[in-house]
């Protein structure tokens, strides 16, 4: 599914915090479950161990999640006003010589909360979605979405959404 991020915003280049420039290039939809990574701050040690039981689906929130709808295409249609909510927004950025001198990760990384923020959330309410998560995705080059390049250096930071704020995820 594509967002309709055409006119301004498609080809529009951003001043990033760091100082970097980056261009959106593509932007991914897909509906998805409510299994979401912890966030970032959550302790190890408070997840649960053990290994996976089976007979729990894993496309299936767990059942101790009140809030969680018991079928996921149906909260993927119930939004508001006819707004698509629940699933996974991917927004695809190129930052020219990442990596290198001066744009290693540690370099870019207040810029993906900014662009959850900034970017990412007023596309989607502009266009009626309303996902669970977001991913913010740097990258040196445009590399197809679902293909390997070797060469391209790409940085990856996942967010939960929740009451209009971008939350890291531990990715």
């Amino acid at each position: 599914m594509a967002l309709g991020v055409g006119g301004p915003l498609a080809a529009q280049e951003f001043q990033l915090p760091s100082g970097h420039a980056a261009t959106l290039f593509d932007v991914v939809l897909e509906e998805a479950g409510d299994v979401m990574a912890p966030d970032a701050g959550t302790d190890p040690e408070a997840l649960p161990e053990g290994e996976l039981d089976e007979s729990e689906p894993l496309d299936q929130p767990p059942p101790d999640n009140p809030d969680a709808a018991e079928d996921p295409e149906a909260a993927a249609d119930a939004g508001e006003g006819g707004a698509a909510t629940g699933g996974l927004a991917r927004f695809r950025l190129v930052v020219p010589g990442l990596g290198g001198e001066g744009a290693a990760y540690e370099d870019v990384a207040q810029d993906f909360a900014w662009l959850c923020e900034s970017l990412a959330l007023p596309a989607l309410d502009a266009n009626g979605w309303s996902p669970t998560e977001v991913v913010i995705a740097l990258s040196d080059r445009e590399v197809p979405f679902g293909e390997a390049d070797p060469e391209a250096v790409q940085f990856f930071e996942g967010f939960r959404i929740a009451d209009g704020a971008c939350i890291a995820q531990a990715f």
